[in-house]
């Protein structure tokens, strides 16, 4: 057996006594007085390990790093300790710098499921001989090698894309920097597409409710853009946030809690939604007026009556030139509270009334992922269920639309933070090179710029010009679908179009079925997704198919959401249109074309 083979071997039969610890755990322990459930969802396997000197010690410091804390006896009465990931000295394996100790060299440990699959070290300093106790011989590794580090993380990233789990074995430094931020104040980060701020709100939301974890915080709202969303990170939090005190919605979900209301009521087309969203900052401070005005004399206002108030009040502030059309809105709007709840498009609305009259239940932290397109009604709303701080994460590159605050200075003003430090992730952990250049070809040169993607180069997207007669943009673009579905079939595959009901007519005419979500599956079991722009928001597929960019809505000079599709895909991108193209791409293509 190969030395490497033999310390995979130690280090697997470790991990399975870790595994069955973990099982043997209680279901409680006591804290602080109180009974606390612990986190035993899916204990996982061990992260990593470490040897290190703190300063003043004659002798090196070891211990793995994992889901949970534990001590494993190793016989002959030795025995290891596994560090909880969010203990201050894991630290030690995550960062780049550690400050309260020489780290010598860390071990990482590669998984499938709970079990081990690879062992590999990365050395900090001059190897010393063996790296760990119990090692059959010593290493040979040379100090730094980064090399090595990155094409072992390399790999780990080019692996299918499974339902999104944790990933503590592929945090990044910065993203672990983040992760583990005071909470004492709030957070503001800005990152590219395929940086990983999603996996930065997941663990984030992690670390801050960790049982283990001496100020842990008990009622986090981990708040996303879509249902779709929201189903996609449940696994994370399951596998490491302790139960019951994370709560995943998205924004819709969130206000129809506030209003008591049907989050599963279908979307209609209102002329309410434009007015409200144009007017939104304004329509905040028209029902905050209106709100502390009737107080004066009703004391026991309800939103109901606040709304009745609001239809008929000449205090109102929409923007200026827009009085007119703002008062003959507001004539076309139900008479009554309970009426206008059937409109989804007036929840900001009304959910800022039931805010402003009620006592509602605040969160110790709120983590708003993709918050670069909450609106200022919505945000008000939000400030008002948090009692704590905030993780603002996002991008404001990939804003959807002009009526959402254009800077995160503006942002954190609408929800009274205190000026924020704008943190940047920089690190391209979830696209190739080739897709992240195609997509960036889209952003002013200035803000295209960006850190090599570490996945490499990859392969340049395929643009398919459907304009011919036949056969029909939709199967065209089922046929690439198909194409990709076969190339992956271990990953995940998705199209993405605003011409969702073309394309979902086209799979059902060739015998793919759906059961209403937006996943599509044939007879051979074969399966893609089928998504608009807007239910894509924070997603991430291994390949992808966009659908007629031109369809997809812009603001002058802005192709957030276009964007926002293209950096869906992981590892392989195709482009199909029968209209023109938007004119970066085309210009990105014609500077390129010995790639297309």
């Amino acid at each position: 057996m190969s030395e490497q083979g033999e310390v995979l071997q130690c280090e697997q039969a470790i991990n399975r006594r870790y595994q069955e610890i973990l099982a043997t755990m209680p279901e409680y322990i006591a804290i602080d007085d109180a009974r606390v459930q612990l986190h035993r969802a899916v204990p996982g396997p061990l992260t990593g390990r470490v040897r290190m000197r703190y300063p003043g010690d004659d002798e090196d410091d070891s211990f793995y790093v994992g889901p949970t804390h534990a001590r494993i006896d190793l016989g002959g009465g030795r025995e290891t300790q596994v560090v909880s990931w969010v203990a201050p000295a894991a630290a030690a394996f995550f960062e780049r710098h550690y400050d309260a100790g020489l780290v010598k060299v860390r071990r990482h440990l590669d998984s499938d499921g709970h079990d081990l699959t690879r062992a590999w070290d990365e050395w900090l300093t001059d190897p010393d001989g063996i790296a760990f106790d119990g090692d059959p011989v010593a290493q040979t590794e040379e100090p730094g090698n980064a090399s090595t580090a990155e094409d072992a993380l390399r790999e780990r990233l080019l692996a299918p894309r499974t339902p999104l789990t944790a990933l503590l074995g592929t945090l990044q430094p910065e993203q672990y920097e983040l992760v583990a931020t005071d909470p004492a104040s709030s957070l503001v980060v800005q990152g590219h597409a395929g940086t990983g701020k999603t996996v930065v709100a997941t663990h984030r939301a992690a670390w801050l409710t960790h049982a283990e974890r001496e100020q842990r915080l008990r009622n986090v709202l981990l708040l996303g853009p879509t249902p779709t969303w929201a189903g996609h990170i449940a696994p994370v939090i399951s596998e490491l946030a302790t139960p019951d005190t994370v709560i995943v919605r998205s924004l819709g979900q969130v206000l129809a809690q506030v209003l008591s209301a049907n989050a599963d009521l279908p979307h209609k087309p209102s002329r309410s939604a434009d007015v409200v969203h144009a007017t939104s900052e304004q329509l905040g401070r028209t029902l905050a007026t209106v709100v502390a005005n009737q107080l004066r004399t009703d004391p026991e206002l309800t939103p109901a009556k606040a709304y009745t108030a609001f239809l008929k009040t000449n205090r109102v502030a929409p923007p200026s030139g827009t009085r007119q059309d703002f008062l003959e809105w507001r004539e076309t709007l139900p008479r009554r509270f309970d009426d206008a709840l059937t409109d989804d498009r007036l929840w900001p609305l009304l959910a800022y009334l039931v805010v402003l009259l009620g006592e509602s239940e605040g969160h110790a932290h709120v983590i708003v992922d993709e918050a670069q397109d909450l609106r200022p009604l919505e945000l008000m709303v939000l400030a008002r269920l948090n009692t704590g701080s905030w993780t603002l994460i996002g991008d404001m590159r990939q804003r959807r639309t002009s009526h959402t605050p254009g800077s995160w200075k503006r942002v954190c003003k609408l929800l009274g933070i205190d000026d924020s430090p704008e943190e940047q992730l920089s690190g391209g952990y979830r696209s190739t090179q080739a897709i992240i250049d195609f997509a960036g070809s889209l952003l002013p040169r200035s803000d295209a710029r960006r850190n090599p993607a570490m996945l490499g180069a990859g392969t340049p997207p395929r643009v398919v010009n459907a304009s011919a007669a036949e056969p029909s943009l939709p199967q065209v673009v089922l046929d690439e679908a198909i194409l990709l579905v076969d190339a992956h079939p271990d990953g995940t595959v998705a199209v993405i179009t605003e011409l969702v009901e073309e394309v979902a007519n086209c799979a059902s005419d060739h015998g793919w079925q759906t059961e209403g979500s937006q996943i599509w599956t044939d007879d051979q079991g074969r399966r893609f997704s089928l998504l608009s722009s807007e239910q894509a928001r924070g997603l991430e597929f291994d390949a992808v198919v966009v659908a007629e960019p031109a369809a997809f809505r812009e603001r002058a000079g802005d192709f957030g959401p276009l964007y926002t599709a293209l950096t869906r895909a992981n590892l392989e991108l195709t482009v199909v249109h029968r209209r023109s193209l938007p004119p970066p791409l085309i210009r990105y293509i014609r500077e390129h074309s010995d790639r297309f």
